[in-house]
C-alpha cells in the first residue's frame, strides 16, 4: 500500500508528457544529424506508457467484461510498436519475416476496432450478460478478414509486393485491402456512435464530447494517413506522425476520456472519499503502518460501547468501529424484559398447573357424580338391607350382590372416560363375580362365555345394568339361573332362569341395543341383542 498516492491529475500528466516526448522523440530522428537509431527509445517509451495505462485499467476498472476488452486493446496496441521493434531492428534482412510483421500490423489494425465495439457495447450492461448475437457475428468477419491477410501470398487479394527502381519494395493495394479499410473504419464509427448514444442516456452526458473530440482527431489522423495512399503528410520533408502513434491517440484518448467522465465506473477517488467519510476506520501496511484515517477517526479500544472489526485487503488491512452503545442499550432493555417474561411465565405455568388440576379434579368430579348417580339405587338399597329385619349373614350375602354391582359398574364407568371401546371380557368378569355372590345365596348359577370381542364401552355398562336388573328382580323367587356373554355375533348377552319376570320395567338406555324376553318350557329366556328396537 501507498502512504502517498499520486493524485489522478499527476497520473494524467505524467502519461501526457510521456507522449509528448515520444512525438518530439519521433521528429527528431527523421534529421540528418540525429542518429538512425533514436526512433527505437520512442517506440520503448510508447510501449511503457501502454503497459503504465493497462495496468492502471486492469486497477480501475470495476466492471469485468469492460476492464478485459480495455486491457485487450492496450495489449494490442502494446504489440503495434513490438511488432514495429522487431521489424525495424530485428528482421532488416528478412524478406519473409518482414513481410508477415507487415501482416501483423493489418491483424493488430482489424482487432482494435472489434475490441472497442465490444467494450462499447458492455457499457451500461450487466457483466453477466452474454455477448450480443450480432457482436459474435462481427467478430466472425473480422476474422475472415484476418485470414485473409495472412494467406495474401496465396491469393494477392489484398497487396503485393514489387521492388522499385531504387530497389525499394513498393505496395499495390487490392479490392480486399479496401473492405478491410471500409470495415474497420465502419467498426471504429460505430464503437463511437454506440459510446455517444450511451452517454446521452446516463449522467455523464453533458461531458460526452471529452472522449470523443480527441478520439475523433486522431480517426481523421488515420483517415489523412490512408488517403496519402499509406503514409502520414510530411511538412518540409519531415514525417508528421507515424501511424501506431495515432492509434495509440485513438483508442486510449477514447477509453480513457470515458473513465474520466465516468461512463465507465472505477474505483478512482476513493482516498479522498475515504478520508471525509464519517467512518471510523484506518488503513495500515504489511509493516502495520497507518497509512490512512478517515476524518471521524478516534481510538475506542477498550470501549464497550464499540466494536473493532478488522479485514485484510491488498497490501496490508483495514480496521474500523462500530457503535454498538444503541445495540447495547437493546440488548440490556432485552434482558430486562426476558426477566419480566420468565416472571410472567412461572407465573402462567403455575396458573397452568392449577387450572390443569382443577380441570383434573373437575372432571373427575362430574365423573364419580355420574357414578354415584348411576348406582345410586343400589346403594339405597344396601341401606335398605341393612336397616331392615333378618339374620345378619343373610343381610350380608344380599348386600355383597349389590356392593360387587356397585364396584364393578364402577370400574366399567371408569375405563370407558379412558376409551370409547371395550372388550366383552370386561363383561364376563363382571358378571362373573356377581354370580358369585348369587351362588352364595343358594341359587344354581351358570355363566357361558363367548369370543370376546370389542364394543362400544356403552354397550358393555349396559348390559351390566340389564343383568344387575334381572338379578334384583329374581333373587327372591329363582331356583336356577344361566348366563351366555355373547353368545353369537348379534347377541351381547342371554339370560335363562326359572323365575318368571316383567322386561317392561327394565331401561334400556342404549339406542343400538333391544331387549327381547320370552318363554319356553317354564323357562323364561331374556335376550340383549343389536338392533335398537324396543322392548319385547
Amino acid at each position: 500500500m501507498l502512504h502517498i498516492a499520486k493524485t489522478e491529475r499527476d497520473y494524467f500528466a505524467a502519461l501526457a508528457a510521456a507522449y509528448f516526448i515520444s512525438f518530439i522523440i519521433n521528429i527528431l530522428s527523421q534529421f540528418s544529424w540525429v542518429p538512425p537509431c533514436i526512433h527505437t527509445p520512442a517506440s520503448f517509451l510508447y510501449s511503457f506508457i501502454l503497459i503504465a495505462w493497462g495496468a492502471s485499467v486492469a486497477q480501475r476498472i470495476v466492471h469485468k467484461r469492460i476492464r478485459r476488452h480495455i486491457v485487450a486493446i492496450a495489449v494490442s496496441l502494446l504489440m503495434l510498436f513490438i511488432v514495429r521493434i522487431c521489424r525495424w531492428m530485428l528482421f532488416l534482412h528478412s524478406v519473409l519475416a518482414d513481410r508477415y510483421t507487415y501482416y501483423l500490423f493489418y491483424i493488430l489494425f482489424n482487432a482494435l476496432p472489434m475490441l472497442s465495439l465490444s467494450a462499447a457495447e458492455y457499457v451500461s450492461r450487466d457483466e453477466q450478460v452474454d455477448m450480443p448475437l450480432y457482436i459474435k457475428l462481427f467478430w466472425g468477419v473480422t476474422g475472415l478478414l484476418m485470414l485473409s491477410v495472412l494467406t495474401n501470398d496465396i491469393h494477392h487479394f489484398v497487396l503485393s509486393f514489387t521492388k522499385a527502381s531504387d530497389n525499394s519494395d513498393h505496395i499495390s493495394y487490392y479490392w480486399l485491402y479496401y473492405v478491410i479499410f471500409v470495415w474497420s473504419f465502419a467498426v471504429t464509427l460505430g464503437s463511437f456512435l454506440l459510446l455517444i448514444k450511451k452517454c446521452k442516456l446516463s449522467q455523464c452526458r453533458r461531458k460526452w464530447y471529452i472522449p470523443i473530440i480527441p478520439a475523433a482527431a486522431a480517426f481523421v489522423l488515420i483517415i489523412i494517413y490512408y488517403i496519402c495512399g499509406g503514409s502520414a503528410p510530411h511538412i518540409l520533408g519531415i514525417k508528421l506522425y507515424n501511424i501506431q502513434e495515432i492509434y495509440l491517440a485513438l483508442y486510449m484518448g477514447l477509453w480513457e476520456g470515458c473513465i474520466r467522465i465516468g461512463l465507465i465506473p472505477s474505483n478512482t477517488g476513493y482516498n479522498r472519499l475515504f478520508e471525509i467519510s464519517h467512518i471510523n476506520a484506518e488503513m495500515e501496511s504489511a509493516d502495520g503502518k497507518t497509512g490512512y484515517r478517515s476524518g471521524d477517526y478516534t481510538d475506542n479500544a477498550g470501549n464497550a460501547d464499540f466494536i473493532r472489526k478488522t479485514a485484510v485487503i491488498r497490501g496490508g488491512s483495514v480496521t474500523w468501529s462500530e457503535d454498538i452503545s444503541a445495540l447495547n442499550r437493546l440488548n440490556h432493555d432485552i434482558e430486562d424484559a426476558t426477566e419480566q417474561i420468565d416472571g410472567e411465565n412461572d407465573l402462567i405455568e403455575a396458573e397452568n398447573r392449577f387450572l390443569a388440576e382443577k380441570v383434573k379434579y373437575e372432571t373427575q368430579n362430574r365423573l364419580y357424580d355420574k357414578i354415584a348417580h348411576h348406582t345410586h339405587p343400589q346403594l339405597v338399597r344396601i341401606d335398605e338391607i341393612m336397616n331392615g329385619s333378618g339374620g345378619l349373614a343373610q343381610k350380608m350375602k344380599r348386600c355383597l350382590l349389590y356392593g360387587t354391582y356397585v364396584k364393578r359398574c364402577s370400574n366399567l364407568m371408569l375405563a370407558a372416560d379412558r376409551s370409547r371401546t371395550m372388550s366383552t371380557d370386561e363383561l364376563y368378569f363382571s358378571v362373573r363375580e356377581s354370580m358369585e355372590q348369587i351362588g352364595a345365596l343358594g341359587i344354581v348359577c351358570e355363566l357361558i362365555g363367548g369370543d370376546a370381542r370389542e364394543i362400544s364401552s356403552g354397550k358393555i355398562i349396559t348390559a351390566y345394568d340389564v343383568f344387575e336388573a334381572v338379578i334384583e328382580a329374581v333373587t327372591d323367587s329363582v331356583g336356577a339361573l344361566s348366563v351366555k356373554i355373547v353368545p353369537d355375533e348379534n347377541v351381547l348377552l342371554s339370560i335363562e332362569t326359572d323365575s318368571e319376570i316383567i322386561t317392561d320395567s327394565i331401561q334400556i338406555h342404549h339406542p343400538q341395543l333391544k331387549l327381547t324376553s320370552y318363554t319356553e318350557d317354564d323357562i323364561q329366556h331374556i335376550i340383549l341383542s343389536t338392533g335398537g328396537a324396543a322392548n319385547g
